[in-house]
């Protein structure tokens, strides 16, 4: 019987996940860049491969038949603490000052040319005394207990600043297959990530150096998921051990959903949606003699909920490809989502603590219902695209009514 097994990964080498730029011998080319974190599917071909080996299967055999598991992930840890994407409606400023991004009503007369402005959609303000100031680089992540006060919609006056995991580049030569020496002017340069991470204060007190590792979830019916296997690109090694932890819904979010009329859809992971930065579950609809942007997650299929689109901050779309090994050559290019985006929604019908209950680190992108394509089916949400957490806001921060 299959059940679900949390694990943690720890990249034993650098790591490198490939973002979508084209990598070859063509001039402009000649570099590859990594992706801070896996994507969920790089994290879903890496567990299911190995759990496949721990089942001692036959690939060659089932090549084209392999009943893949189900995967959650990646949650990302930095020294035992999970940390997450920085959510797109907070904008930092100098020395880990937040401000607000908040739906915001245009005055009479006024208008703008955002997609759906026609159902009901509002743009976001910026909800501080620093419209003028620069925005401070490296706040990449957000601690887990900062990002819960977020959620809650309490005051978030000052943030740690987490950057990505560091970059490490390194200059290759292209070798010739026959003579076995460097082909002549063949240079190029790949970008991995150190998972392991040392600073100044690290090494001046002699303490060990910060770690990144990776926590998932993988379906099977194995009793225990433990190993070494090949991760991203170049199959670097990492080491899967069991787990004990996961991010459960805290009980004050699960309190604040029960009078809530306003709620948040936080990206954990990336997502893939029809309607490129719209899901698919979202439906323009007649509304209080308008039109808006309704629909229900679909973690709740049957409707129990029905929520409206007031806003969304999404960051620039994030490209992702691959390499499929049943038609031996390259999967075609997706455009996602990027986690750390955030949607605002008011609730139009039913029970919102249901999205603690059934939705908490489920996935919202479109399935075989809405993807448009039956070959794919659910295979985005089964490797965990679209993990979503929820929380609430406050309409009128911001100048929404």
């Amino acid at each position: 019987m299959k059940r679900w097994h949390t694990v943690r990964i720890c990249p034993i080498d650098s790591v490198l996940f490939r973002d979508g730029r084209p990598f070859g011998v063509e001039l402009g080319a000649q570099a590859a860049f990594s992706l801070p974190i896996p994507t969920p599917g790089t994290l879903a071909g890496f567990l299911r491969t190995l759990v496949g080996n721990l089942k001692g299967t036959d690939w060659e055999a089932v090549r084209n038949g392999y009943s893949e598991e189900r995967v959650k992930g990646p949650l990302m840890q930095l020294d035992e603490a999970f940390v997450l994407p920085a959510p797109a409606d907070a904008v930092v400023f100098k020395d880990g000052k937040v401000c607000l991004l908040r739906p915001y009503d245009l005055p009479q007369g006024h208008g703008c040319n955002l997609p759906y402005y026609d159902c009901q959609l509002k743009p976001l303000m910026l909800t501080c005394d620093d419209e003028r100031a620069k925005p401070e680089g490296g706040y990449d992540f957000w601690d887990w207990h900062t990002l819960q006060r977020w959620l809650l919609d309490e005051p978030v006056e000052q943030v740690r600043k987490i950057s990505a995991p560091p970059v490490e580049r390194r200059m290759h030569v292209g070798i010739n297959d026959v003579t076995l020496t460097s082909e002549e002017s063949l240079l190029y340069t790949v970008e991995y990530r150190s998972y392991e991470q040392w600073d100044k204060e690290h090494r001046a007190s002699g303490n060990p150096p910060q770690q990144w590792r990776i926590v998932a979830q993988v379906e099977t019916d194995l009793q225990s998921v433990e190993g070494i296997g090949g991760l991203g690109g170049e199959r670097r090694l990492a080491y899967v051990e069991p787990y004990s932890q996961w991010l459960e819904c805290p009980d004050t979010l699960k309190s604040a959903f029960e009078q809530a009329h306003y709620v948040r859809m936080y990206l954990a992971t990336p997502a893939i949606f029809t309607n490129g930065w719209l899901p698919g579950w979202l439906q323009k609809q007649p509304h209080d003699g308008a039109h808006a942007l309704l629909g229900t997650p679909p973690c709740l299929s049957d409707g129990t909920l029905q929520l409206k689109l007031v806003a969304a901050a999404v960051p620039r779309r994030q490209v992702i490809s691959g390499w499929s090994l049943k038609k031996e050559g390259p999967k075609p290019v997706r455009w996602c989502v990027p986690a750390g985006a955030v949607y605002f929604f008011e609730v139009v019908e039913g029970d919102p603590t249901l999205l603690a209950e059934c939705c908490w680190l489920e996935t919202v992108s479109d399935g075989a219902e809405r993807n448009g394509n039956p070959l794919n089916g659910n295979r985005n949400r089964e490797a965990g695209y679209g993990l979503a957490l929820w929380g609430v806001w406050k309409p009128n921060v911001g100048g929404a009514s």
